[in-house]
C-alpha cells in the first residue's frame, strides 16, 4: 500500500480496532438472541452465563485488516491463512457445540500439518541445543507439528481468567512483531499488529465483570498464529545472526528467546500436563491446577492475577535478552529452572484467612454482576 511499511502496520492495527469495536457488540447481541453462552461449572473461575464468541471478532478483524494492509510478500502466507481458517472452524464448532478433546486434537494436527508440510513453516535445526544442529526432513516435520500443536493447546489452556490470554498475546505479538519489523519481515509484523488491535478491544469487554470470552475459536487461532511466528522467529533470527550483518536487537539464541517470550503458557502447560499424568489422569482432563487458579486462591482478582503473570513473562524476556552471552542450552535450562523455582514458591504460599474471605467475596460479587 505505502512505501513505508510502518504505515501498513498502523493501518492494520487501526482497521483491526475499528472492526472489533463494531463486531464485539454485535456478537453480544447475537449471543443473547440465540442463548449462546459459556456456562459456569466447578472447574471454571467465572459464574453465570457469558458469551464465548470473542474469537469470531478477533478472527474477522485479523483477516480483514491483514488482507487490506498486508503485502503477501512471503510465499507461505496463503498457507498460514488456510491453516488459520481451519483451526478457527474447529474452535468455532466447539464454542457452539462441544467437541471432544480427541476431535479438537485431530483438527489441530491437520492445521499444523498444513502449515508445516505444505506451507514450509518448520524448524530446520536445533541450532546447537543438546548438540543437535540440522534436522533430517522427517524429524523437522514431526518436531514442528508437535511444537505447533503444543503451543496451540498452551494458549487454549491458559485462557482461564479475564485478561490473561489477551495480555500474553499482546506481549508475544509485540515482541515477535517488533523484531520482524526491525529486521524487514513486514508481513509478519503486520500480522502481529492486526492481532494486537483486535485484542485491545477485546480486553475492554473482558474486564471483570466480563461481557465476553475468547472461546476456543479465539484461543486456538491465537495459538496457531503465535506458534507460526515463533517458528519463523527462530529460523530468521538464526539467519540474521549468521549473516554477520550489523543489525539492531540481534538475537543470538532464537530458541531460548522464543521460549522466554512464551514462558508462561509453555511452562504452565508442561506443569499441568505433568501433574495430571502423575495423578493418572488424562493430560486433557480439565482441572484447577494452573498458576492463575493458585493466584485466585490467594485472593487476587482476575486482572491482578493476569498482571502478575504478564509482568513475570516480560521480565523473562528482558533477562534472557541480556543473558545471551550464555550458551543456548544453558540459557534454556536456566529459563525452566527459574520458572520451576517461582512455581514452587507460589504453591508454597498459603492463603491467609483474609485473602480467602476477600477471594470468596470477589467471586460472589462477580457472580452477582454477571447475573445482572
Amino acid at each position: 500500500m505505502f512505501e513505508l511499511p510502518i504505515f501498513n502496520i498502523i493501518i492494520a492495527a487501526v482497521l483491526s480496532v475499528a472492526f472489533s469495536m463494531i463486531a464485539v457488540p454485535s456478537l453480544l447481541g447475537i449471543a443473547e438472541t440465540i442463548k449462546l453462552f459459556d456456562k459456569s461449572n466447578p472447574r471454571k473461575s467465572h459464574k453465570g452465563e457469558i458469551p464465548n464468541l470473542g474469537g469470531f471478532a478477533i478472527f474477522g478483524a485479523f483477516i480483514i485488516s491483514y488482507c487490506i494492509a498486508g503485502s503477501f510478500a512471503e510465499k507461505e502466507i496463503k498457507y498460514i491463512i488456510a491453516a488459520l481458517c481451519f483451526v478457527f472452524m474447529i474452535g468455532a464448532k466447539d464454542d457452539i457445540v462441544d467437541l471432544s478433546p480427541r476431535k479438537k486434537f485431530i483438527g489441530q494436527f491437520i492445521a499444523a500439518a498444513l502449515l508445516v508440510i505444505i506451507g514450509g513453516v518448520r524448524l530446520t535445526s536445533f541450532y546447537g541445543v543438546l548438540g543437535i544442529s540440522n534436522l533430517p526432513y522427517w524429524a523437522s516435520v514431526v518436531f514442528s507439528i508437535v511444537t505447533i500443536v503444543f503451543i496451540v493447546n498452551a494458549f487454549n489452556l491458559i485462557d482461564g481468567v479475564n485478561w490473561l490470554a489477551g495480555g500474553l498475546t499482546i506481549v508475544s505479538m509485540g515482541a515477535f512483531g517488533s523484531w520482524f519489523y526491525i529486521h524487514g519481515y513486514y508481513d509478519y509484523a503486520i500480522m502481529a499488529a492486526s492481532i494486537i488491535g483486535s485484542i485491545v478491544v477485546f480486553l475492554k469487554y473482558n474486564y471483570t465483570p466480563s461481557k465476553i470470552f475468547l472461546g476456543d475459536s479465539g484461543s486456538l487461532s491465537i495459538g496457531l498464529l503465535t506458534a507460526m511466528l515463533a517458528i519463523r522467529f527462530i529460523e530468521e533470527s538464526a539467519e540474521a545472526r549468521y549473516s554477520q550483518a550489523d543489525l539492531p536487537f540481534l538475537v543470538i539464541s532464537g530458541p531460548a528467546m522464543a521460549i522466554a517470550i512464551l514462558i508462561i503458557p509453555i511452562f504452565d502447560t508442561l506443569k499441568v500436563f505433568a501433574l495430571r499424568i502423575y495423578n493418572r489422569k488424562s493430560p486433557f482432563e480439565a482441572d484447577k491446577t494452573h498458576h492463575h487458579h493458585k493466584l485466585l486462591d490467594l485472593g487476587f482478582s482476575h486482572e491482578k492475577t493476569s498482571a502478575i503473570l504478564v509482568s513475570v513473562n516480560i521480565l523473562f524476556i528482558i533477562a534472557v535478552y541480556y543473558a545471551q552471552f550464555l550458551r543456548s542450552v544453558i540459557l534454556i535450562f536456566l529459563i525452566f529452572l527459574v520458572a520451576a523455582i517461582l512455581s514452587f514458591i507460589l504453591y508454597k504460599i498459603k492463603p491467609s484467612k483474609r485473602s480467602s474471605i476477600n477471594n470468596s467475596s470477589h467471586k460472589e460479587k462477580a457472580f452477582e454482576l454477571n447475573e445482572m
